[in-house]
């Protein structure tokens, strides 16, 4: 297994030019890779980067997220629904230049929009629709397409493993899997090692979330059950360390990030690392 680290811990619009010495920390540090926001970025800065990272011998995922008053796969106005098609194109585009393989977020709606009921089946149909469609458009740069549930606070259409793996069957796509987080997966699932060995062959990325969003081994999200289920079940491929912190302002509102979580803003990811490390030896 390879260990990445998100780099949302410290911003959400990542710049080649200002992050150099973080991404030589992050390697310092002991990581394979990092994760950064693709939907956020221009494709001379993706190609930038991916050019740095080859440098730094650094392996790269990519996130994106979608803001539902601009665009949503679920939505029934065929306008965001092409607005949302359009934004994973791009990401999946910056993905490739990159030099990343894989794609992952919470891609099945627009966050930020509730209606005060369940998924309805024509949002389902219109979400299913859509991510195929982009799915089909990643296969042709040999890019997978994680699609994470996250937990009901943040979006109503997937919330559970269960519930994605029923999703990406309609999707009927070999590169569109799933992405399972300890965070969501300790809000949402009965038994998240039960819920993950039922879904193994699904998931195609994986993320390591506390469940403050802190430091990973801090609380009781990230403990050594998963690591243990990992292995057997077989996953062979990125654990990245999705943390936050009040570095990033536009995060603070969006995912109620009210205090820090730890003494010094880098101990998710120097600690994170060490605690991953162990479980792995």
């Amino acid at each position: 297994m390879k260990v990445g680290m998100n780099l949302l811990l410290w911003t959400d619009k990542p710049n080649p030019s200002e992050h150099l010495k973080l991404l030589e920390s992050i390697k310092e540090w002991g990581f394979d890779g990092v994760e950064l926001a693709a939907d956020n970025m221009d494709a001379g800065d993706a190609r930038a980067f991916g050019l740095i990272l080859k440098e730094l011998d650094l392996g790269c995922t990519a996130i994106a997220a979608l803001n539902a008053s601009e665009a949503d796969p679920a939505s029934r106005e065929s306008q965001l629904r092409e607005n949302a098609l359009a934004k994973l194109k791009h990401a999946i585009n910056n993905t490739h230049l990159l030099g990343g393989k894989v794609l992952c977020g919470p891609l099945f709606q627009g966050l930020g929009r509730f209606t005060g009921r369940g998924p309805q089946t024509d949002e389902w149909d219109n979400a299913v629709d859509t991510l195929r469609q982009a799915g089909e458009f990643a296969a042709g740069l040999d890019i997978k397409l994680a699609l994470e549930p996250i937990n009901r606070f943040e979006m109503y259409l997937v919330n559970t493993l269960e519930e994605g793996v029923r999703f990406i069957k309609q999707v009927g796509l070999p590169n569109v899997g799933l992405l399972a987080d300890t965070h969501h997966g300790n809000i949402e699932e009965l038994n998240v090692p039960d819920a993950w060995r039922k879904a193994a062959e699904h998931i195609f990325h994986v993320h390591i979330s506390e469940n403050n969003r802190g430091v990973p081994g801090s609380g009781h999200a990230v403990t050594g059950e998963i690591f243990q289920t990992l292995k057997e079940i077989g996953y062979d491929q990125w654990l990245t360390i999705e943390a936050f912190g009040q570095q990033v302002p536009g995060l603070i509102s969006r995912l109620h990030l009210w205090r820090d979580y730890s003494e010094h803003p880098d101990d998710a990811a120097r600690l994170g690392v060490q605690h991953i490390r162990k479980h792995l030896a």
